[in-house]
């Protein structure tokens, strides 16, 4: 660890520089505040002793220039003329501590070595961010992935809210954490809540939290998730699913930043960012009376939408190849690869469930082939489906493949209305009233499963 000291009394200087370099710190010193700052320009410090008053410079302004061009550097401020006043104006400008002269050797010491810790934690904790960014960092170089992984950096530095639209299994909450990560809020909290999985008469306790005795069984306080992610992110997943009492809260809550607990009607501020996510056309579900447009506008300020596997082919080799080398190694299995034929397949399927699918089914061949190249012997049956990309539906596929309810229901979905289509030779008048719906609906569900119009 490097450590400068600036002061104008060569004996202190001396002194300190001593102690340290036997303690097996690497110190050096000047004498003015202006050969001291050359050397912070010319080489790495950790560490700054500085006094308060020099030759040259003011100590107090000497120290604002030192943490506006190296904001990094911890400085310990020194006078002989010390002072309250001097000491919280030091502390205000970012100064770690404040010595007195004479100088307690002891002290001095104990400060460094909580310097060091303290430089050491936050070494290890930019490491571990850097680790987990690496968790969700967007894989591929297809043009979509390249537009969307800029999107995100532009707009994870601001308090925008988002909305992210995609597939099930697109990766849309990978995209919200990792706006947060890159964000400001990142050191604070990510809460999640799954809008679809947590019974609506739960919701608003969840959301906001209760006081004890709002209803039976609150025994205690209890803080809601959205007070508990003061100064971090809210990440509503599947908003589409929230219930019209709740999408009313919600927006008041966007509206005036305040709320209340269930069962008081005290004010609770809590400063979020809102990231929501969701893979139902909002815009339809406001034209069914299912959502709030209101809410709508207020959530949509930036949007984000994710790919589908199947339009960003090309990411399907980085993508095996990032999720062989993963399985591998949280299985304790040695390296493996796919021959070319396996691979011509997974790029050739149009994987419905998306990378998360794509991830299930190469985690599963890793584990269960025996060889080092996985072939087409330990491809899923779906994979050799000369109709797997097809419309037909196989529900012991669906199974086999552990889909979700809602994956296995926009599968259904796509495969009946192409079936429909098909019987009436595209005729979208007759297939609506098939269906009964509207044609408009129709033509909104044929864009959005990308279905020829004659179901073939």
């Amino acid at each position: 660890m490097k450590i400068l000291i600036i002061d104008d009394e060569l004996n202190i200087c001396t002194t300190i520089k001593d102690i340290l370099d036997d303690e097996g710190y690497d110190a050096d010193f000047s004498q003015n505040f202006s050969d001291g700052f050359k050397k912070l320009k010319s080489e790495l410090y950790d560490i700054v002793f500085l006094d308060i008053w020099l030759p040259d410079k003011d100590g107090i302004t000497g120290l604002q220039d030192i943490k506006t061009y190296f904001p990094e550097i911890e400085v310990v401020m020194i006078s002989g003329h010390g002072n309250i006043e001097n000491a919280v104006e030091s502390i205000k400008y970012g100064a770690y501590d404040f010595l007195e002269k004479p100088l307690s050797l002891d002290r001095l010491l104990l400060v460094v070595k909580n310097l060091k810790d303290k430089i050491e934690l936050t070494q290890h904790i930019k490491e571990y961010k850097l680790d987990y960014l690496k968790k969700y960092e967007l894989i591929g170089n297809s043009p979509q992935v390249v537009e969307l992984r800029n999107k995100i950096k532009k707009i994870a530095q601001t308090n925008a809210r988002v909305l992210i639209t995609g597939e099930n299994g697109t990766g849309k909450e990978h995209v919200a954490r990792l706006i947060h990560l890159l964000s400001k809020r990142s050191s604070r909290r990510f809460v999640e809540i799954n809008c679809s999985a947590i019974p609506s008469e739960l919701m608003e306790s969840e959301m906001f939290g209760y006081e004890a005795g709002a209803f039976t069984g609150a025994i205690t306080d209890k803080m809601g998730l959205f007070e508990a992610a003061n100064n971090g992110t809210i990440f509503l997943d599947e908003i589409g699913d929230m219930d019209l009492s709740l999408q009313a809260k919600l927006l008041r809550v966007l509206e005036t930043g305040e709320f209340t607990r269930v069962g008081s009607v005290k004010p609770i501020k809590s400063d979020f960012r809102l990231i929501a996510a969701t893979n139902k056309n909002l815009e339809d579900e406001i034209a069914a009376n299912n959502f709030r447009e209101d809410l709508y506008y207020r959530i949509n300020v930036v949007p984000i939408h994710v790919p589908a596997l199947r339009e960003r082919k090309t990411d399907i080799p980085i993508l095996v190849k990032h999720f062989i080398n993963e399985a591998c190694v949280v299985n304790g299995l040695e390296k493996k690869s796919f021959d070319d034929d396996l691979m011509e397949k997974m790029i050739n399927y149009d994987w419905p469930g998306n990378v998360r699918q794509l991830k299930n089914a190469v985690e599963r061949m890793v584990v269960l082939s025996d060889g080092s190249l996985i072939t087409t012997d330990d491809a899923p049956s779906f994979l050799l489906d000369s109709q797997a990309t097809s419309k037909s539906l196989d529900f012991e596929n669906l199974i086999t493949e552990y889909y979700p309810l809602k994956y296995a229901k926009d599968i259904f979905e796509k495969d009946y209305i192409s079936k429909v289509l098909e019987k009436t030779n595209g005729n979208i008048s007759k297939a609506a009233k098939i269906l009964d719906i509207e044609r408009t609906y129709l033509h909104k569900k044929i864009k959005h499963y990308q279905i020829i119009k004659n179901g073939k």
